[in-house]
């Protein structure tokens, strides 16, 4: 008697506890905005960078920020900033206070954050001079292109601030526009921006206490910034040599966030012109996060020592993409559909849908946070197998749309029982969009994957597939001839993003099947190409950063 009321006030406990859950999870907000990055700032865990133009020449200025994020009743995402900033050699203090709110409409895989500025308040002294910020118009507009293993960003905006020079006795107007591109995916993040901007100054200035002199002046400039995120993996051996392992591999995430700057500032002494001359002035800060690591599972097979594709297989395999636990990898067999949509769920953190018991965990996922439930569109939930969010590192924007719970449903393959306990990735890929069946309802885990299908998925995993021009595409390997039909808008886009899946001699081999090795060395390359050609493409070519 005591057994079953006991059990009954454990039942009565577990569903309030999962209530409350859900009712905290959906309060959460839709999205998570970089906000101190509208003032064209950048900052680590320690401080907070940005440089002010208001005096007519560029002062960087430091110092720290604090930062709240919510909801609005209508679903709009809130946020504040408040910023405290000087400059000790120029005699330069700022106390800055704004409120944002961002609209997120969506429509399929897109969406469009529009953003306004709801409150402000900002104060600047410069020596006995102080300038009040009257008015404040702002206005964003941000489009998120959410595909499979990649979400793209690009936005504009435009700005101007009116300030007020001790009471009235002077103007200043700062009018700022510009545009952003970003991307953000399991192996890193990048957003760039530019710039453009213009001071005016008109009112009097006071050359001592007797005297105000009437002027005018105004200056233009440009200011570029990038942040960045990566996450890469690095060896580590062990000096011991009585251990039982030789070493294996970290993985570290870190984050770096640029500024540079250059302009035409007027020639000024004591706030007055002292000539016609424009001086040109440019300049730049970088700032770099604290280093997260975390160690990845060791590979003790024993048919890899010395293989050709050793550091690949043991990279993929510490990430968790390979559920071998014996003491061999067999690099020369066949690597099946089944098996490569286990391995893209752990290389590209797709998430998993939310099973009966709650989670849905990925072994060995190269020490990421499993398991964590996620507010997704609509107010639904998913899970995400390999998230980290290291100290002090924001997300790019908006977090990633995911697979929403669903109740018991009838299986997607006809092929795959859902009771499978590699269903949940066959599920994960489909769903996702990465991987399509091999015929009507059927996803063929047991089919060896040739080498144009891995290509293939890639591509579709980026979203790049309408990069191909219409009609016939050649590509430039010398067996283009043998790539199917079907395949070869994809593979041109692989050859001209600089992924290129060719042997030493430049054949393809389109048709062959994928052994376990080579898939190993695909997906090791796959994950460079994300970490360093895309950085190259939107933070180097962008804004030609070394």
């Amino acid at each position: 008697m005591v057994t079953d009321l006991l059990k009954g006030k454990a039942r009565v406990l577990v569903f309030w506890w999962a209530f409350f859950a859900v009712l905290l999870l959906r309060t959460l907000p839709a999205a998570a905005v970089d906000y101190y990055r509208f003032q064209g700032g950048i900052r680590n865990e320690k401080e907070y960078v940005e440089v002010l133009y208001l005096t007519g020449e560029p002062v960087v200025l430091k110092g720290t920020i604090q930062e709240s994020s919510g909801q609005a009743r209508d679903g709009s995402v809130t946020g504040r900033v408040n910023y405290r900033l000087e400059n000790l050699e120029k005699g330069i203090k700022l106390n800055r206070s704004l409120n944002f709110a961002t609209a997120v409409e969506k429509n399929g895989r897109q969406e469009v954050n529009t953003t306004r500025i709801e409150r402000f308040s900002e104060t600047v002294t410069v020596g006995k001079d102080r300038y009040t910020l009257q008015d404040f118009q702002f206005s964003r507009s941000d489009l998120i292109d959410h595909q499979p293993a990649v979400d793209y960003k690009s936005g504009n905006w435009t700005a101007r601030k009116v300030y007020s020079v001790n009471n009235g006795q002077a103007t200043v107007t700062v009018e700022t526009w510009g545009r952003t591109v970003g991307y953000n995916h399991a192996w890193g993040s990048t957003e760039t921006g530019r710039e453009e901007g213009t001071v005016s100054f008109s009112g009097k200035v006071a050359l001592d206490k007797a005297t105000l002199v009437s002027t005018t002046w105004s200056c233009s400039y440009s200011q570029g910034v990038s942040y960045h995120r990566t996450r890469y993996l690095e060896y580590q051996a062990n000096e011991p040599q009585a251990i039982s392992f030789a070493g294996g591999y970290v993985e570290n995430s870190r984050t770096t966030e640029t500024l540079q700057y250059q302009g035409s500032f007027p020639d000024l002494e004591n706030g007055v012109l002292a000539s016609t001359a424009w001086l040109k002035k440019e300049g730049g800060f970088e700032l770099n996060g604290l280093a997260g690591k975390n160690r990845l599972w060791v590979a003790d097979l024993a048919d890899i020592r010395g293989h050709w594709a050793e550091s690949d297989i043991r990279q993929i395999y510490g990430l968790g993409a390979f559920e071998e636990t014996g003491e061999y990898f067999r690099p020369a067999l066949p690597f099946y559909r089944g098996q490569f949509a286990r391995a893209l769920v752990a290389v590209l953190d797709l998430p998993l849908p939310v099973e009966a018991s709650g989670t849905s965990r990925l072994p060995a996922a190269g020490g990421l946070y499993a398991g964590s439930v996620l507010p997704g569109q609509n107010g639904t939930f998913y899970t995400r197998p390999n998230l980290t969010v290291q100290a002090g590192q924001a997300s790019l924007f908006t977090g990633r749309p995911g697979q929403a719970e669903q109740a018991p449903e009838n299986p997607i393959f006809a092929d795959v029982a859902t009771t499978d306990p590699a269903y949940k990735y066959y599920r994960a890929v489909y769903e996702a969009g990465v991987m399509s069946g091999t015929g009507p309802g059927l996803f063929g885990p047991m089919k060896p994957l040739t080498r144009v299908e891995a290509l293939v998925i890639m591509v579709r995993a980026l979203g790049l597939e309408g990069l191909a021009p219409a009609g016939y595409v050649q590509t430039s390997y010398l067996d283009d001839g043998d790539i199917p039909a079907w395949a070869r808008a994809s593979v041109y886009v692989a050859d001209k993003i600089g992924f290129n899946l060719g042997d030493d001699y430049g054949f393809l081999r389109p048709n062959e099947i994928l052994t376990r090795a080579e898939a190993a060395v695909f997906l090791n390359r796959f994950i460079h190409y994300l970490q360093e050609e895309m950085t190259a493409d939107y933070r180097e070519r962008v804004l030609d950063f070394n």
